[in-house]
């Protein structure tokens, strides 16, 4: 018995884990790909690994050349609704946009809106396309 009580504390610890973006300390958190601090949740995303390790990031572009660089067991992804900064929205089911209108803090314009209807309003008052 006593082989398996570690076993037991690491999936009863790995269930606890809140599946669900936690939404940073605007200016204290870090962005776990360019250490830049995030103050601007419009742009922020953030991912949760397998293990319950949660990682914030600064845009939906270190987002993914973080998910590119590092070969991690992702859980969930999240990236923030652009309209409702305070909202986050899975990041497979995001409709993200590229404006050169937009300054993201890494300079790209990247932004995601719940729907591809959000989307098409953003774009019909700012430059830019939808993107994969």
């Amino acid at each position: 018995m006593k082989k398996f009580f570690p076993l037991v504390l690491i999936v009863f610890y790995v269930s606890c884990i809140r599946n669900e973006p936690v939404l940073p300390e605007i200016g204290r958190e870090k962005c776990a790909h360019c250490s830049m601090s995030i103050v601007d949740l419009r742009f922020h995303s953030q991912l949760l690994t397998e293990k319950g390790r949660r990682y914030y990031f600064d845009s939906i572009e270190c987002l993914r050349a973080y998910e590119k660089t590092n070969s991690l067991p992702v859980r969930s992804s999240w990236v923030a609704d652009f309209e409702h900064p305070k909202k986050m929205i899975v990041a497979s089911q995001a409709v993200y946009v590229r404006s050169s209108e937009i300054r993201s803090p890494m300079g790209q314009g990247m932004l995601s809106f719940s729907s591809r209807e959000r989307a098409e309003i953003f774009l019909k008052n700012h430059a830019g396309k939808i993107i994969p």
